[in-house]
């Protein structure tokens, strides 16, 4: 009985032990992903400092702002790892508020409500569907945003987002994102041999052409 009990206990304690980490690695990823929207607002402001905004545009411009401040305090506040998941579709309207701003000012339709850009959330909203295909992989549709669209439109390579899972860094879209990474970390923690096979092989192919692409620079995040 005792050793049943201890041995609960202690499973007990390797759980909460596993869902801080998986806390804590979301915080991490997200925590970038706020710092980076902060970035781009305050950038936003100064592209629109000698702008006469309509009342859209403004409207546009105080509702980013305010899903920032939520995000913000939506991710101190945070304990659980479901907490901070939470924060990505704050995050995500902020960036959607954003993107009609900038439309508006240029003249251009507002964006759709969409999914983030496929290769990396940050870019914001998706605007175009195009054929990709990936290193060693077979064609497939997916949705990207305009400067994604335009790179791959041009032979180009598209600003894959590259975040660190254990000791290997993966693309955004094979990393299954904020939970996605959690879960394959805490996989590569019980088996190391995890994602050797196929998607390794893959993200080591995206890394190499990040890094050693055709400009002989990438973007590496998290």
């Amino acid at each position: 009985m005792a050793g049943g009990w201890f041995g609960g206990r202690r499973r007990r304690r390797e759980d909460e032990l596993a869902a801080k980490e998986r806390w804590r690695l979301a915080r991490r990823m997200v925590d970038e992903d706020v710092t980076v929207l902060g970035e781009q607002l305050a950038d936003l402001h100064v592209d629109t400092l000698g702008d006469q905004l309509d009342p859209a545009s403004r409207d546009h411009y105080r509702r980013a702002l305010e899903h920032y401040d939520q995000a913000k305090h939506l991710l101190a506040a945070s304990v659980t790892e479901e907490d901070v998941a939470a924060v990505e579709q704050v995050t995500a309207d902020a960036r959607y508020h954003r993107a009609a701003v900038l439309a508006l000012r240029d003249g251009d339709p507002l964006p759709q409500r969409r999914e983030p850009c496929f290769f990396d959330p940050r870019h914001g909203p998706a605007v175009q569907d195009v054929a990709w295909t990936p290193p060693g992989g077979t064609t497939r549709t997916i949705a990207v945003c305009a400067s994604d669209a335009r790179r791959l439109g041009s032979g180009d390579e598209p600003l894959v987002r590259l975040v660190r899972v254990g000791d290997r860094w993966v693309p955004w879209h094979l990393s299954g994102g904020v939970v996605g990474t959690g879960d394959a970390a805490a996989r590569l923690a019980q088996d190391p041999s995890y994602g050797v096979h196929g998607q390794q092989n893959l993200a080591q192919a995206h890394l190499n052409r990040a890094v050693d692409g055709p400009n002989g620079a990438g973007y590496m995040g998290s």
